[in-house]
C-alpha cells in the first residue's frame, strides 16, 4: 500500500497559545465534523489548563450526508478499499499532528487522540503505529489486522453503549481482544442503557484518563 500525498486537514481549535504543553485531537464520527467533538474540549478546557484542543474535519465529503465529513468510505462493500481509505486518513492525520507539535515545540508523543465511532477507528489505527500519551475511544472498533511492522504500545480507554446498534458492542470486545497483548494499559467502560452516543459519565471518564497520563 503505497501512498505519498497527504490531504490538508482543517477544523476548530481551542488554543492555549504559548502555555500549551499537551495536545488533544478529537476525531469525529461518520457524517459529522470537528464542530461536534470540540464541544468536549469546551467542557475539559478548565480542567486541562496547558492543553490545546484541535478537532480536524474529515478529509472527504460524507457519502451518506453531503453536509458532513468522513475519514474514509464506510459504505464501501470492498474491505480493501475501506482499509486503504483508513490508511490514507492516518497519513493525513499524522502530518496534521506533526504540524501542531512543531508549532508548539512539543515532543513527538505529547498528544492524545479522542475519537467517536469512525474517529475511534482512526484513533486506534494510528495508535498502533505512533507513540502517544493515550487514546480515548467512544463507540468504535479496530478495523483490519494488527500491523506487520513494530506495534506501538499505548494506553487505551474504550467506552461503549450496550445498546449500540450502529457499532455493536461486539466490535468493542473484538478491539479489546486484539489490543490486550500489545497495549501498555487497556481499560473499558460499558454503559447498559446507552446507544450510539457519548454520555456525561463517559466525558468525565475520558477527562480523568487524560489527566492521569499527563507527565509532570
Amino acid at each position: 500500500m503505497i501512498m505519498t500525498n497527504t490531504r490538508k486537514l482543517t477544523g476548530p481549535i481551542i488554543d492555549k497559545g504559548s502555555s500549551t504543553k499537551f495536545l488533544v485531537f478529537f476525531l469525529h464520527g461518520w457524517g459529522s465534523d470537528g464542530n461536534d467533538l470540540i464541544q468536549i474540549g469546551e467542557i475539559w478546557k478548565s480542567k486541562l489548563l496547558d492543553t490545546t484542543f484541535i478537532a480536524p474535519n474529515g478529509p472527504e465529503v460524507c457519502g451518506g450526508n453531503p453536509h458532513g465529513r468522513q475519514w474514509f468510505d464506510i459504505l464501501s462493500s470492498n474491505d480493501t478499499e475501506a482499509l486503504e481509505g483508513l490508511h490514507q486518513s492516518y497519513l493525513d492525520l499524522k502530518s496534521f499532528i506533526g504540524t501542531y507539535l512543531k508549532k508548539y515545540k512539543l515532543a513527538e508523543n505529547k498528544y492524545f487522540l479522542v475519537g467517536f465511532s469512525q474517529g475511534t477507528m482512526l484513533a486506534i489505527y494510528t495508535s498502533l503505529r505512533e507513540k502517544l500519551l493515550g487514546v480515548v475511544g467512544y463507540s468504535g472498533a479496530l478495523l483490519g489486522n494488527l500491523p506487520n511492522e513494530e506495534i506501538k504500545n499505548n494506553d487505551y480507554l474504550l467506552l461503549h453503549g450496550q445498546n449500540d446498534t450502529i457499532v455493536p458492542i461486539a466490535k468493542m470486545h473484538n478491539a479489546l481482544k486484539q489490543l490486550e497483548p500489545v497495549a501498555k494499559t487497556l481499560s473499558k467502560k460499558i454503559y447498559n442503557d446507552l446507544e450510539h452516543s457519548i454520555n456525561e459519565e463517559g466525558i468525565i471518564e475520558g477527562l480523568n484518563f487524560i489527566k492521569g497520563r499527563m507527565p509532570l
